[in-house]
């Protein structure tokens, strides 16, 4: 069995979901791949279910009844991770404008340092490196950063990143059935929680290219909830203490 599992939520990527797929599963190091479906009416299920054919002990998909957030999806593939003892969790659009090939990356950072168990694919840790997003979005997904690091101390420069990886000893002791966020909050609250427990974070330089098939499913509404959330967030962390009962991390591979 793989140590690694690459978690994509997906709703209509008929046009990208395949081509994903493939690109993954030709990667030097082996990935085990679990598509979390939230009943996309273009099919791309069926195309995952089709494709499992051709990857029976790498492809998986879980399929949910309709659209129930971001958040939600990767926790239901957080504890899919935990339940089938993946040792390194990541987070990936199915859309490329995260590069499969970064994901050796993310996997080198956090497996060859034992003081690091949150890897981050940032876009923001060396300057922007965005390409063929409108300036007005680059603009507020990079402030919505300098504003999560102002309120809470947060030191990342890409707190709204969604191309992740987490060591396992995070998603066991953090206590996920009581993540509060469901849109790209959930992204912001995640690291925050991480940072708090004490865990060590890297970011990871990448460059991030907007989607050229399929539909965005940001809005004005998700940032709205970030903005908002990370200041409930901090006051509601002002009163609790985060202590690690089970405190393993992995250690550096003698391989």
């Amino acid at each position: 069995m793989n140590d690694s599992l690459v978690i994509i939520p997906t709703y209509n990527e008929r046009e990208n979901i395949e081509d994903i797929i493939r690109a993954i599963f030709l990667l030097t190091k082996k990935f085990d791949l679990l598509i979390i479906d939230d009943n996309s009416p273009d099919g791309t299920a069926e195309i995952v279910k089709k494709l499992q054919k051709e990857f029976p002990d790498n492809l998986f998909i879980i399929e949910r009844l309709g659209k129930m957030g971001l958040g939600t999806a990767y926790i239901t593939g957080f504890n899919y991770a935990l339940k089938h003892n993946y040792e390194y969790i990541f987070e990936m659009d199915a859309d490329f404008s995260h590069n499969p090939l970064d994901l050796l990356e993310l996997y080198k950072a956090c497996k060859e340092n034992e003081n690091i168990q949150l890897v981050i694919g940032s876009r923001y840790v060396t300057g922007v490196n965005v390409v063929n997003w409108p300036m007005g979005r680059v603009l507020m997904s990079y402030f919505a950063s300098k504003y999560v690091k102002f309120i809470t101390g947060l030191p990342v420069y890409d707190a709204t990143a969604g191309f992740i990886c987490y060591h396992r000893s995070v998603l066991e002791t953090l206590d996920l059935d009581k993540i509060r966020f469901i849109g790209y909050a959930f992204q912001i609250e995640m690291k925050f929680l991480t940072w708090k427990y004490g865990f060590g974070i890297k970011e990871v330089p990448i460059i991030f290219t907007d989607r050229s098939r399929g539909k965005s499913k940001m809005s004005k509404r998700i940032f709205k909830e970030a903005i908002f959330g990370v200041i409930q967030m901090k006051l509601n962390s002002l009163f609790k203490k985060y202590d690690r009962k089970d405190t393993k991390v992995h250690k550096v591979s003698e391989s």
